[in-house]
């Protein structure tokens, strides 16, 4: 199992292009900073990327921002230009015929707590240069540049996918940098006898795991293995187990009506009061209670 595509799949993590917007200098636009999690590409020209607790931070074409939840922000043609709210832009659509700045703004959409997992694994914004875009990467973004271009049956359809696609390579691009903090379980990746571990726990995360077995399915001694997976992955391989379970009981506790004493077993608990007790150990209130207070958030 691809555990990136399964936490994405988890997490229900979809794209959708909101606005292809072709301006001259000076232009600025700027945004809430609600979303979970924005894409941005200038298609075409460069900019600058203004957040409040920073210097501007320049974007060239076909460079790659991510931009995480938080205070508002401004994308501009230069530092301290005026922007426009993303609203009004949106509705006044592209004001310029020959435009030298063609910017692609998306949205995606990460849900419940494995959606929170990985975007506490990404900074405020993140700029992956088009000069460190892989080629298939590079290639997606031709795709993506050359449909916004132009207008045709199912348009937003592929606009959308595309930007799913760039997600995924945004993500390995960033978490390949030697600065970056990705997921334990990502660092994991490198490694083929924790990868394999990792990969059966999450295709069965409600199988009958034990340290031993975790070992002998990576070939290591038990006691080398509890060490060398809390060193790569940054928790033991117990406090792991239960983190994923937990994730997702609290994706069926959200989005489903099963029993608890399903979604119990399907976790990997004996019973319900097994569950509940753990559940109570690591939210401080049983799970039906949590339920509640999740669908009333």
């Amino acid at each position: 199992m691809d555990i990136l595509a399964d936490e994405l799949t988890q997490a229900r993590a979809r794209g959708a292009v909101f606005s292809v917007l072709g301006r001259n200098a000076p232009w600025g636009l700027e945004f809430s900073g609600t979303r979970p999690l924005t894409a941005h590409l200038l298609l075409k020209g460069s900019g600058w990327l203004e957040l409040p607790d920073g210097p501007p931070i320049p974007v060239r074409s076909r460079d790659v921002v991510l931009v995480t939840a938080g205070t508002p922000y401004r994308l501009v043609s230069a530092p301290g230009t005026p922007a426009e709210p993303i609203s009004e832009a949106r509705s006044a659509g592209s004001t310029a015929s020959e435009p030298e700045a063609v910017i692609l703004c998306g949205a995606y959409v990460l849900e419940g707590s494995i959606g929170d997992s990985l975007l506490h694994a990404l900074p405020r914004a993140a700029v992956v240069e088009a000069d460190q875009l892989a080629p298939r990467h590079a290639a997606a973004i031709d795709l993506l540049a050359a449909e916004a271009a132009s207008e045709g049956p199912g348009q937003q359809a592929l606009l959308d996918r595309l930007l799913d696609l760039n997600l995924v390579y945004t993500l390995r691009a960033w978490w390949s940098r030697p600065d970056a903090e990705p997921p334990g379980w990502y660092r994991a990746g490198a490694d083929p006898n924790l990868e394999r571990v990792l990969q059966s726990m999450h295709a069965d995360p409600a199988g009958a795991w034990t340290v031993t077995t975790m070992a002998g399915l990576a070939g290591m001694s038990r006691a080398a293995f509890s060490a060398h997976f809390t060193a790569v992955v940054g928790q033991s391989p117990a406090r792991y187990l239960t983190a994923l379970r937990m994730r997702r009981a609290e994706d069926a506790l959200t989005r489903t009506n099963a029993p608890l004493s399903r979604i119990a077993t399907d976790a990997g608990y004996r019973n319900e009061y097994a569950f509940a007790t753990a559940f109570r150990r690591l939210h401080g209130v049983p799970p039906g209670r949590w339920r509640r207070q999740a669908r009333s958030a």
